[in-house]
């Protein structure tokens, strides 16, 4: 009986072994006898397969390695991404009256009461100027909001968030406010951000991630047009683009084929159409977000357009997923595609026209309603 207990943590040490999980593995093994004397005591310090023959000899066994490789295995080398290697803001030393959510995603915007229309950020940068009317330095800042509301208006939304009341805002006659303003007085949403100072702002980029933060009238630190124009034009995300870290780019080029097992509710007529391919997984958060603007889009273009949902997990599980999806779904198991594209990012999308050239491809997040419309409208 000891003598297969300790063959049990050998096969154990091995299994550790071939999966390259065991270095400088030490064991010591003490079988003793029904009355305390020890009878038999094994150290051996396992270092590669040949220490692992000699435990098993050790204890009466054989054990042959068959799988050479695994002997004198190369250390793995991990190649480190250097901060250069990624988009990232820094704030250079800039005081802050607020926590920092700098290179991270902001917390989705929800106020109590807009108080002018509730603007359509979809594809926008989003500056949000927490800001209160008895606030001296927040009145300043008012002019240069206005100005980038307009020069920026192509680009960029501009929204105003007071904790005041709303008869407190809207009190305020000069200056006049020219963007959106909404108030959330119970600071449910401005709360997240512990300021202590106003204003405060933040600058989101496409994809709801902080680029700057601060006091926007800050000396020496001051949110301006120039700072704006450049952060707009190094996170502009519109025309897609592959990091080749992703995928294989196709853009311009054939839709590499799609090999599907099971189709549902049934494989669409796709000729004379637009195909919108989603590379998906049941397990993908952000795949599930994006989820409704495709059903959005599956609806709004159902006449030019068709959606199609693509994962390698099985129709039974997808028809489970939450949202429900009201697309096309292809499963495709043995995923022929992600290989021949070489796809290491989910939500992934491909625009693909009626003659089957791509014409957008990228993360669905940074997919706009009116990319889509000027892709139909000009490859019809």
């Amino acid at each position: 009986m000891k003598k297969m207990k300790v063959i049990v943590a050998v096969f154990a040490v091995l299994s550790m072994f071939y999966n390259g999980r065991a270095q400088d593995v030490k064991v010591e093994k003490t079988d003793t006898l029904g009355n305390g004397q020890v009878r038999k005591t094994i150290k051996v310090e396992i270092k590669n397969a040949e220490d692992l023959q000699n435990l098993v000899k050790a204890i009466g066994g054989n054990v042959q390695v068959m799988n050479k490789s695994v002997v004198n295995q190369p250390k793995i080398q991990v190649k480190k991404v250097s901060p250069e290697d990624r988009p990232m803001e820094s704030n250079n030393g800039k005081q802050l009256w607020a926590k920092s959510y700098l290179n991270r995603a902001a917390p989705q915007l929800k106020v109590e009461k807009w108080l002018t229309e509730v603007p359509d950020t979809e594809g926008k940068f989003v500056l949000i100027d927490f800001w209160g009317p008895s606030c001296s330095p927040c009145r300043k800042s008012i002019p240069d909001l206005n100005r980038f509301s307009k020069q920026f208006k192509d680009k960029l939304v501009v929204i105003g968030v007071s904790l005041n009341k709303e008869e407190q805002v809207r009190a305020m006659k000069e200056p006049v406010i020219e963007y959106y303003s909404a108030i959330d007085t119970k600071k449910e949403y401005i709360g997240k951000f512990e300021i202590k100072g106003y204003p405060h702002a933040i600058l989101l980029d496409t994809r709801g991630i902080v680029r700057w933060e601060g006091n926007p009238v800050l000396s020496g630190h001051e949110l301006t047009a120039e700072v704006i124009e450049n952060l707009i034009t190094k996170y502009d995300y519109e025309d897609g683009g592959v990091q080749r870290a992703w995928a294989k780019p196709f853009l311009g080029e054939k839709a590499p084929e799609l090999p599907v097992k099971e189709w549902f509710p049934k494989e669409p007529n796709v000729k004379g159409k637009f195909v919108l391919r989603d590379f998906f997984s049941f397990m993908c958060g952000p795949c599930r977000k994006a989820i409704p603007k495709l059903n959005e889009w599956s609806k709004k273009f159902a006449d030019e357009l068709i959606v199609v949902g693509c994962a390698k997990d099985g129709i039974n599980r997808l028809r489970q997923i939450e949202p429900k999806i009201e697309y096309y779904l292809a499963s495709e198991p043995e995923g022929k595609i992600w290989n021949t594209m070489e796809l290491h990012v989910l939500s992934y999308v491909q625009l693909i026209d009626p003659k089957g050239i791509v014409r957008w491809e990228g993360l669905c997040t940074d997919l706009t309603t009116k990319k889509i419309q000027e892709i139909i409208a000009k490859y019809k």
